[in-house]
């Protein structure tokens, strides 16, 4: 009996040590391959006018910056409305985040650039995109902007699918100034705030969808007062870009 017993405990452990060599291998297997190509357009092509924005300033990342970074493709803008409202905006998007390679957190970011967190917390966001029945159609007549057709289409599509992204929000101070950042991250066919989710789903895709591309999408903000201004002026803007960003990150 005590022979049989031991016999079993060695072939379990043996069977477990055969698992986690299938497994590290399966997993070696997928990420040592590159990812599928991906039709997308640059992030040099996204709109200079947004509604009733319109950029004022383009900023390039420097050269030691982007050594750290490795982003793929970017921009980094300012865009201003009819009342003096300025808001940045930073899209950072990666092909494949392998070997290392991969996105950077503001939470660890932005207090390396001098800024002190005051408040964190995850913001709601209404957005709305595309209802998937009127995808096709929608972007079929996209460009037929005066037609009436066109302006039904939009009515239903903001009816059809309003929903929520939950985004981080942080109120950050530099000397005597502070902004509101809002940022999450995108790609693959999902938005989420979480730096741990974001990991989990790399792993996940590149199982099963063979990808790891992705993006971070960062909004700033100078404060006068409260945040409250800052997040709806912000809110507003994100609505209008919103449905843009699938051309730029793929689902």
């Amino acid at each position: 009996m005590v022979v049989n017993s031991k016999f079993k405990i060695q072939n379990s452990k043996f069977i477990i040590c055969i698992l986690i060599l299938l497994t590290a291998a399966m997993l070696n297997y997928y990420f040592s391959k590159p990812d599928i190509s991906l039709s997308r357009k640059s992030l040099t092509e996204f709109p200079k006018t947004l509604g009733g924005w319109t950029v004022i300033s383009d900023h390039q990342i420097d050269e030691s910056s982007m050594k750290i970074l490795q982003v793929d493709d970017y921009l980094m803008r300012n865009y201003e409305n009819s009342d003096g409202d300025v808001i940045g905006l930073y899209i950072g998007y990666f092909k494949s985040q392998r070997e290392g390679k991969g996105i950077h957190s503001p939470r660890q970011c932005l207090p390396g650039s001098g800024w002190a967190p005051v408040e964190t917390s995850i913001y709601k966001l209404p957005v709305e995109s595309l209802h998937p029945s009127l995808d096709s159609t929608f972007n079929t007549y996209n460009s037929k902007l005066d037609s009436p057709y066109n302006s039904t289409l939009k009515t239903q599509h903001s009816r059809l699918n309003p929903s929520i992204i939950q985004v981080n929000k942080s109120v950050m101070s530099k000397g005597l100034e502070r902004q509101l950042f809002l940022f999450w991250y995108q790609g693959r066919g999902r938005n989420y705030n979480s730096e741990y989710w974001n990991k989990v789903y790399l792993i996940w895709d590149g199982l099963t969808k063979k990808r790891t591309d992705g993006a971070l999408v960062r909004l700033n903000s100078v404060m006068d007062g409260d945040s409250e201004a800052a997040l709806n002026t912000q809110t507003e803007f994100i609505k209008i870009m919103f449905p843009l960003l699938k051309e730029y990150i793929p689902d």
